[in-house]
């Protein structure tokens, strides 16, 4: 998890401590540079933490966008959970979790 201080991941898992499902983990994270807001990986799903509160969540099987890849940064656009509202996240460059979700939307970074 060499995307974020071992403070902020520290912080991300007390706020997860509770609500993920028996058996889920963080498998990586990483904060959007636009928002700030740390998009956290699990075995199950895709969760938004942000104040240290779960802001959203998006099971890994409906996940479904696109990861653009320019020379100033890497955009997630995603769609997915019970609402199916957009979800935006601005990185700085490709990182673990990236190329994880971009793996899991079968798409390839464009």
């Amino acid at each position: 998890m060499a995307e974020v201080s071992v403070f902020d991941a520290y912080q991300v898992q007390r706020a997860l401590r509770g609500h993920l499902a028996d058996g889920d983990a963080m498998e990586t994270l990483a904060r959007d540079d636009a928002t700030g807001t740390f998009w956290v990986l699990t075995h199950q799903e895709l969760v938004l933490v942000g104040d240290q509160e779960i802001q959203g969540r998006i099971p890994r099987e409906a996940l479904a966008g696109t990861v653009e890849i320019t020379d100033v940064a890497v955009s997630i656009r995603l769609r997915g959970g019970e609402q199916r509202t957009p979800l935006v996240g601005t990185f700085r460059k490709p990182n673990r979790l990236t190329r994880a979700i971009a793996e899991l939307i079968d798409e390839p970074p464009r």
